[in-house]
Parts: structure tokens; sequence; C-alpha cells
């Protein structure tokens, strides 16, 4: 006779090797396709740093207000992974069809919407207190990737869609494409070989929104046309009308406020950056850059447990819910350390890559250890985040991130950098105290909720 105690054991041990080995397969790709669209701003980010220090810093501020409106959208937007996944898990593919094509139109709404926005970049900055040459140069820069956000959500719509149904591949391989042409494109534009077009930043700006608008009809044809679409039926109206996707809507909501709170949050700080001043700024910038690029290893990370904790919600397994979304914090809170240890390890490195000027370095090397510190606790909040969104819960990770980044992220930094005299320095030490925080409070709001619906289960048994 079998031990059902061995035979438990031997189960968990078969379940966390699947979620490991199908995380792992997930999430490179996912990574790659993520970091594409980073490695966007990174290229144009490179690139201006060696051609003039102040154009980066013109990026830089331009960037920090239409991120917030980009990962807000984002946000918006998340019921499409979300219910991809769940519908998937539950053999509905029909149902994944129609959460694609409903989020076409809500994307390129939203899209719209942040144009209009953008329109207004300049007196935005001017009343965040930049200086009229910063909120000029910047405003214009605002506009610019503006008009690109449309096509970005379009994308992520279509991304989602495919890693909800366990299809990352086509997004990454668009998104190696859009790279080359972005790194093209800022070629000739960066350094004003194109006469008829603006250079510096401004150029940059062009070449990231046509390279964003590829991706956007791209992913659409590819949808479109794909073997077994009709499978899917992604050429199949959605019915129903408003009310029938209103848990689509409703998952967006909480998720789009969510990644306001942070994204928003991190505006903040790069507008207190603006404040020490255009070099600052530009070593700011630099370090920044590197902590989102390695970031995109929790996002992809993340979206394969939201992906994993969904089809186990999807089946009403709990205990394979449990096991997904702690074994997606400990790889990610894994690899990040790895990472931010090759971070400390080749910082002076690392930091030329993004400019030439000896003075943005003096001031951006002392800053990629603070950068490697948050990168850990940053990458296990947003993981926490996405497991949450995963089993569908919404509102009260919202709140929690609301709190850790409005409350606690906000404040400490600006103590930090001012009335303590941390400068630049404090922008990340007070990131790190608020990720701290919220990895603690979404980690026990996931704990609570598998305990919850791990009861009815052991009665069961």
């Amino acid at each position: 006779m079998v031990n059902p105690r061995v035979w438990r054991e031997d189960k968990l041990i078969d379940q966390l090797i699947q979620h490991v080995s199908e995380m792992l397969r997930l999430a490179p790709a996912i990574v790659l396709a993520r970091s594409g669209m980073v490695l966007i701003i990174i290229v144009d980010t490179v690139m201006l740093g060696r051609f003039n220090a102040y154009e980066l810093g013109y990026m830089a501020i331009g960037l920090s207000l239409v991120q917030p409106l980009v990962v807000t959208s984002l946000g918006l937007i998340m019921g499409t992974l979300v219910l991809s996944a769940h519908s998937f898990g539950a053999g509905d593919y029909f149902e994944c069809g129609r959460v694609w094509r409903r989020s076409l139109v809500y994307s390129f709404w939203l899209g719209v919407t942040a144009v209009g926005i953008c329109f207004f970049g300049e007196i935005i900055l001017i009343t965040a207190g930049q200086t009229t040459e910063l909120a000029t140069k910047g405003g214009k820069i605002v506009f610019l990737l503006g008009l690109g956000v449309p096509g970005h959500l379009l994308f992520l719509s279509c991304s989602f869609f495919l890693e909800g149904i366990r299809r990352p591949i086509p997004g990454l391989v668009f998104m190696i494409i859009a790279n080359i042409i972005n790194g093209c494109l800022n070629g000739l534009l960066i350094s004003g070989e194109l006469s008829r077009f603006p250079n510096g930043a401004e150029g940059a700006a062009i070449a990231s929104t046509a390279a964003r608008w590829f991706l956007a009809l791209g992913m659409v044809a590819y949808v479109l046309v794909m073997r077994d679409g009709h499978k899917f039926a992604v050429l199949k109206r959605a019915r129903g009308g408003w009310r029938a996707w209103q848990n689509q809507r409703r998952l967006g909501y909480a998720t789009g406020v969510s990644l306001f709170t942070e994204s928003g949050a991190f505006s903040a700080v790069q507008q207190f950056a603006g404040w020490l001043g255009p070099l600052p700024l530009a070593a700011f910038a630099a370090s920044f850059n590197l902590l989102v690029l390695s970031f995109m290893v929790a996002i992809g990370l993340g979206a394969a447990t939201a992906v994993r904790v969904g089809n186990a919600h999807g089946r009403k397994d709990p205990t394979d819910m449990v096991i997904a979304g702690w074994t997606g914090l400990i790889l990610t809170v894994l690899m990040t350390t790895i990472m931010g240890i090759t971070m400390i390890l080749m910082d002076e490195f690392l930091i030329r890559l993004f400019t030439t000027d000896y003075r943005v370095e003096a001031l951006a090397v002392p800053l990629v250890f603070w950068v490697a510190l948050v990168l850990v606790s940053d990458g296990g909040q947003a993981v926490m985040a996405n497991a949450l969104r995963g089993r569908q819960d919404v509102w009260i990770p919202c709140i929690l991130q609301t709190v850790a980044f409005f409350g606690v992220m906000i404040p400490v930094t600006w103590y930090l950098m001012f009335p303590m005299g941390q400068g630049a320095a404090g922008m990340f030490q007070g990131v790190g105290i608020a990720t701290v925080f919220s990895m603690g409070l979404l980690s026990y709001r996931f704990h609570e909720l598998c305990r919850k619906d791990q009861k009815p289960s052991r009665i069961k048994l």
C-alpha cells in the first residue's frame, strides 16, 4: 500500500517541477517581448546620451509623463491576459477570442485619450515646477511619444491574448523587428542626417512612435490570419454589448488604478530629479533605465505567474494555485538577486553604455548599488501583484499598492532627497523602502486568500 503522505509529497514535487518548467518556458519569451518594448527606450537613451547629455534629460522628463499613461492603460487592459488564461484553462476557446476583440476597441480609445493628454505636456511640466527650457523641450517629446501610445496598446492587447493561450513567441518576433526599425531610424534622426525631420530627442521620439505602430499593425494582422484562429473565433464579432465584458473591465479598472499609483509615484520621483538639475536628471535616467530593463525579468515571471495562477483558478484547483504563486515569487527573487549582484560588479561599464559625459558618469555610478537593491524588492512586489490578478483579486491589492506608493514612496523619497540631503541616491532609497512594504502587504494578502480557498477542499477530503 502506498503511504498517503509520501504520495502527497511526490505529487507536490511533481506540481512544483511542472510550474517551474512552465514558467521558465513562458517567461523568457515574455521577458524578451517586454524587454523589447523597453529596449526601444534603452536604445533611445544610449544613443541620446552619447549625442548630448541635455537631450537625454529632455527625453527623460518627457517619458516621465508618457510612461504613466502607457502603464495605466496597460493595467486597464490587463483583464485581457487574465481572462484569456482563465478561459483557456477552462477550455472555453471562443471566449478567448471574444476577450481579444473587446480589448482591441478598448485599447484604441484609451490610446486616443492618451494622445489628447499628451497635447498638454508642456503645460503639465511647467505646473510640475520644471524650468521653462526643460518644459518646452520635454513637452514636444511628450506629444511625439504620445502619438505612439495607441499603437503600443494595440500591440499589448494582442500580446496579452497570445500569452494567455500560451503563445508568446509571435510577440517576441515582432518586437525584434521593431527594435531593428527603431535603431535604424534613430541612427538617421538623432544625428540630423534627415534634415527634414527634427534631430536629438525629438528624432528619437519619432523613431519610437514609428516602431510602435509597426508592432500594432503586425500583431493584429498575425492574430487575424493565424492558422487556428477559427478555434478562438477571432473573426467573429463579440456579442453581448457593454455588459458582456463587465468582468474584463472590472479586472482592468483595479489593475489600472494599481499601476497608475506605481507609475504615478515613479513619475513624481522623476519630477524630483528634474528639480536637481539637468545633469543629475541625466544620471537618474541612465541608472533608472538599468532598473527598468532588469525589471523586465520580473515582469516576464509575473506574467507567467499570472497565467499559471489563472489556469489553476479556472480549474478550481486551490492547491495548485498556491504552488504557482509562491513558485513565481521564489524564482523572481532568485533571478533579480543574481542580476543585482552582476550590476554592482559591472557598475562603471554599464553606466558608460549610456553616456560619455564624465560628469553624468560620476553621478550615476554610485546609484547602481541602490538600483540593485530596489530590483529585488520591486520585482517581488510585482510578481505578487500578478499572482493576485491571476486569482482575480483586484481591488484590495490596488488599495495596498496605493498606500505603499503614494503614502510611503513619494513622501519618504522627497524627505530623503531634500531635507536629508541624499540627492539622487535618496530617490532609489525611497523606492526601495516603498517596494519592500508593498511586497510584504501583497504576500500576506495572497497567503490569506490561499488559506481561504483551500478550506472547502480540506473539508471535502
